[in-house]
């Protein structure tokens, strides 16, 4: 008896240990697909996060792509736009001929034969008068848009550094309307042209014009203010005191009387200085 239960407690711990390796096994194996399934799902986080980037870095690209093209698309339209006023100033710039009017023969009145005996003298016929052309209405509108052009044309190009274009194109818009809406502006950056340009003279000669004909222009304390630094700079004190003090008496609320001010007590300190000037 006591056999038999030692028979049956030896088989009942060889199942368990058999129970035991098995479960182990069973563990090992699943523990190896677990780690497995950890490391395929590391694997494509990595590469989702490599496509990421990569679709990061191509949508980067895309955006400077569209940048530089909205770019070169201004650069064009800005250039598509200079040259259409530039061929519309040149249209216009055209003489335009006047068509002669077209005159109607007058018809020529029959004279009867006079008897031989009359001595009175027939009196001839009066020249036919021509008559007078009529001028052309002049589309004010459209000559106002073309001095604007012209003004643009030359402001850009003294803003782009080519004086000499600059002060050719003021000159001519001058000469076209001097007595046009943009006139005073024109003389004003025509001295500011002949400035850059180291021509003291002509420009000192502009802005004196902007200051004795356009009073009521937006250019005209500038342009005292314009005179009194070229005086100045020629060491003239007493003339440069002359148009700072014209400057602060007729443009006293403007923001360039206050260096007016200032400049007028400099000068007045160098008049004190050297009273021959």
């Amino acid at each position: 008896m006591a056999v038999a239960c030692f028979c049956a407690l030896a088989l009942n711990a060889c199942a368990s240990d058999e129970k035991k390796i098995s479960l182990e096994q069973v563990w090992a194996q699943d523990k190896q697909q677990i780690n497995a399934s950890i490391q395929q799902l590391h694997g494509e986080q990595s590469k989702g996060e490599l496509r990421q980037q990569q679709q990061a870095s191509k949508l980067a690209e895309l955006e400077s792509r569209i940048e530089a093209l909205e770019k070169q698309s201004q650069t064009q339209q800005a250039e598509v736009k200079a040259l259409s006023s530039r061929l519309l100033h040149a249209r216009r710039q055209q003489p335009t001929v006047a068509k002669k009017p077209k005159f109607r023969p007058v018809p020529k009145k029959s004279v009867k034969l006079q008897p031989k005996q009359r001595t009175t003298p027939v009196k001839p016929l009066s020249a036919a008068i021509a008559p007078t052309p009529v001028a052309p209405k002049v589309d004010k509108a459209a000559v106002v848009e073309a001095e604007k052009n012209a003004y643009t044309s030359a402001y850009l190009a003294l803003k782009s550094g080519r004086y000499d274009e600059a002060a050719n194109a003021f000159n001519k818009q001058l000469d076209l309307y001097p007595d046009g809406e943009y006139a005073d502006q024109a003389w004003y950056w025509l001295g500011e042209t002949r400035f850059a340009q180291n021509d003291t003279d002509r420009a000192f000669n502009a802005f004196k014009y902007v200051a004795d004909h356009y009073a009521n222009s937006v250019k005209h304390a500038a342009a005292l203010l314009k005179l009194g630094q070229i005086a100045e700079s020629r060491r003239h004190f007493q003339k440069a005191a002359l148009f700072y003090k014209r400057l602060i008496q007729e443009h006293a609320d403007s923001s360039l009387a206050e260096q007016a001010r200032e400049a007028l007590s400099r000068v007045q300190a160098g008049s004190d200085k050297q009273p021959g000037n």
